[in-house]
């Protein structure tokens, strides 16, 4: 005969709604069966508590012990220990399908029941329903479900399929909590098929709000023109439709994956290859989730750049172009050999700049450069800008003279600096970047 229950909230089958009404009636009947017997019963006054109920699993045991406990608590006190341990046998065997008493044992005034099953138990199996997802999501999906089966197993040995409908709820709640970390933002919810000698959980997920409904990427580079980033940025939007309605917590959970995933359709890019560049990308997961994406070159340097000044008379508005080209000198160690062009748009002053530099590390470059402008040497020390972060340099010219600043940049676009300069007599000023 095959049998099948199902699970969400509650235990649910073409038998959900007779079980649910018989278990009240053996509720019902095992308290009026308490209080008949304790009536012609008669002895010295103690207050009874089942402290352990022996037989079943750890998830199983709280179920029958708050139940054993509840019926002890519609008891006399001056019920004597025969009496409750008859009763507890009777009850017991009502209410606990697929179980029978084995044995009751009272130690001063705590009781300890021993279960044990009706039959053989049959041997289970657990089977998963995956949600029906796209690659690369699919994928992360089957490891996260491999590590699944394992955190479950042994769940359900030894336990006899008639005891779900009492236990449903808790067989539920365990299964969730042994899940959350591995599976988070998925609900489970499971059906049980059952023939002779055999037995399969079969576990299906939903998803749980939040939902990730868009991404939202911003690609910065320090290397590279603001139009490459922008073509790159237009190739990644078709690719986002397989994380639309993906549980918000699995996908952060995911982000590393998400992380090398984005970096590996980027590095495909025939644009990415020409330009020898690399990314990084770093995944934020949210209901609008957000994918920052730095792409450098290892080879070339190309921006220009246009800037507004606030609260000088010397400096009005200037437009700027860099051009560099780089070379690995040791592993991630690079040197950069470039020309700066400067027009300041007040006076239409020129400034020619050429210099040499070297990463000894991250973003930071330190190095020198001629001007043409003052015919002078400065040494150089920068920090790149990254999205949403700090970023500073200073230049110092052979006779003492700084150049400096410390800026924010607050968009891909758009940068804030708090500006200083030796030669100016409002030495003190704000610009404003855009990168063009």
């Amino acid at each position: 005969m095959l049998m099948e229950v199902k699970t969400g909230s509650i235990l649910a089958s073409v038998r959900c709604s007779k079980n649910s009404i018989d278990r009240i009636y053996k509720w019902v009947a095992a308290c009026l069966f308490a209080a008949t017997l304790i009536l012609w019963s008669g002895a010295d006054s103690f207050a009874y508590t089942v402290s352990a109920v022996e037989g079943l699993t750890e998830w199983q045991a709280p179920v029958a012990q708050r139940s054993l406990n509840a019926v002890l608590g519609k008891i006399s006190s001056s019920a004597n220990s025969d009496s409750v341990q008859n009763l507890l046998k009777i009850v017991s065997d009502r209410l606990f399908s697929g179980y029978q008493a084995k044995g009751v044992s009272i130690v001063s005034e705590d009781i300890i029941v021993e279960l044990a099953p009706v039959s053989e138990p049959p041997a289970w199996t657990i089977a998963f329903e995956a949600p029906k997802l796209s690659a690369p999501p699919a994928e992360w999906l089957g490891s996260d479900l491999a590590a699944a089966e394992k955190v479950l197993s042994g769940l359900l040995d030894n336990v006899p399929v008639d005891s779900l409908s009492w236990c449903d709820v808790a067989l539920r709640d365990k299964i969730t909590e042994k899940l959350s970390p591995v599976l988070p933002g998925w609900k489970p919810s499971f059906i049980v098929h059952a023939d002779s000698g055999s037995a399969e959980l079969r576990i299906s997920f939903s998803p749980e709000m939040p939902l990730l409904l868009a991404v939202n990427t911003n690609f910065t580079s320090n290397t590279l023109p603001t139009l490459i980033n922008s073509e790159l940025k237009h190739d990644m939007l078709g690719e986002f439709a397989p994380f639309v309605g993906l549980p918000v917590m699995w996908a952060k959970a995911h982000s590393k994956d998400m992380n090398r995933w984005a970096e590996g359709f980027l590095s495909s890019q025939d644009l990415i290859n020409r330009t020898a560049s690399s990314p990084k990308v770093n995944f934020v997961a949210a209901p609008v989730s957000q994918m920052n994406v730095a792409v450098e070159s290892s080879h070339y340097n190309l921006w220009a750049w246009a800037a507004v000044y606030a609260g000088t008379k010397e400096r009005s508005a200037e437009l700027g172009v860099h051009i560099g080209r780089r070379t690995e000198i040791v592993r991630n160690w690079y040197m950069e050999f470039y020309g700066e062009g400067i027009l300041e748009l007040k006076n239409w002053n020129t400034e020619g700049r050429l210099g040499m530099r070297w990463s000894p590390w991250g973003d930071v470059w330190l190095g020198g450069e001629w001007s043409s402008k003052d015919s002078m040497w400065w040494g150089r020390l920068s920090i790149d800008p990254r999205l949403h972060k700090p970023y500073a340099w200073i230049r110092v010219r052979e006779d003492g003279k700084i150049n400096t600043a410390i800026g924010w940049k607050a968009t891909e676009h758009l940068s804030l600096e708090l500006h200083y300069d030796d030669r100016d007599e409002d030495r003190w000023s704000l610009r404003m970047l855009g990168n063009l």
